[in-house]
């Protein structure tokens, strides 16, 4: 597809900032992040309301107004900060790109290779989600990930060349489905971010809410016998991150308390996202209608 003027000028702007971000201090970035953090937390009205309604349905009245604004500071910066990661790790080596992370809990993913498990990776967009696939990837072989594709097709062609070079095979949102089973007929493992709004799937609770959620991770690990493994990239500081990794979900070891099995599996998996939310909640992106399908009029600003 040809770009526009239009794109061509934000590709450009885009490349600017890369090459500015990778010749200035560490330090100043950081700096400008946070300053960009707090110039988005106080004049994006949009999205700050939109995580407020978010933090409202999760938590209701157990926080403050004062602990959810907060938390939704936090969250821009930790967002910030997570789209760096995307810019630098589109051109630093392996080993500077694996030494910003340490992982916890290694031995959950070595023992699904050792058994020759197939491996759906599922992780939510948290803290550093751009470290987290890269990372799994360059360390424990080609990843097909999930992404929707960018509107921008310079930036979006860039973006799969950067992918590519660290090991990790583009799968196009809208036939993810079709692109997992061929993944894993080719052999490779298979990651997604599995905490996004979704006008379709299947209805499940999220905070004691209703969502729509994939269940395409649910129907592959039981097509293929294939475990499950949650892991999450949190954010200690500045390209300083820790991936936590959960125990693997079996779909041959569960015992399911009904025939319904995709849909205990699909609940199962967002059970685990939020309970890493709660611990530390000002990583997640609360900025999306998550409950848009079941709450859309709260998201209206009055």
């Amino acid at each position: 597809m040809k770009a526009s003027v239009k794109e061509y000028l934000i590709f450009y702007i885009y490349n600017f900032f890369k090459f500015i971000f990778t010749i200035l201090p560490k330090g100043f970035v950081k700096q400008f992040l946070v300053l960009c953090a707090k110039l988005a937390y106080k004049f994006n009205k949009e999205h700050k309301h939109i995580a407020k309604v978010n933090l409202d349905l999760a938590f209701e009245d157990k926080l403050s107004d004062e602990a959810k604004d907060k938390i939704i500071y936090e969250s821009y910066k930790s967002l910030l900060f997570n789209m760096y990661e995307f810019i630098e790790n589109q051109s630093i080596s392996k080993e500077k790109l694996l030494s910003k992370a340490k992982i916890e809990n290694e031995e959950v993913i070595l023992n699904a290779i050792k058994e020759n498990r197939k491996i759906i990776f599922i992780t939510a967009h948290y803290g550093g989600w751009e470290i987290a696939i890269p990372y799994t990837a360059l360390k424990y072989g080609t990843l097909a990930v999930v992404n929707r594709k960018m509107d921008n097709p310079l930036i979006n062609d860039m973006y799969i060349k950067a992918r590519d070079r660290n090991n990790i095979v583009m799968l196009e949102k809208k036939v993810a489905a079709k692109g997992m089973l061929k993944a894993f007929k080719q052999n490779h493992n298979v990651a997604v971010a599995i905490d996004q709004h979704m006008k379709n799937g299947m209805e499940i609770e999220f905070f004691n809410k209703k969502v729509m959620a994939t269940d395409s991770t649910a129907r592959l690990a039981l097509k293929f016998d294939a475990v499950i493994i949650p892991m999450f990239a949190v954010m200690n500081d500045f390209r300083d991150y820790t991936i936590k990794v959960y125990e693997a979900i079996d779909p041959l070891k569960i015992e399911y308390k009904s025939e319904d099995k995709v849909k205990e599996l699909t609940q199962l998996q967002a059970n685990i996202i939020e309970e890493q939310i709660k611990k530390t909640p000002e990583l997640w992106f609360w900025q999306h209608k998550r409950w848009k399908k079941f709450y859309k009029n709260l998201y209206k600003r009055s």
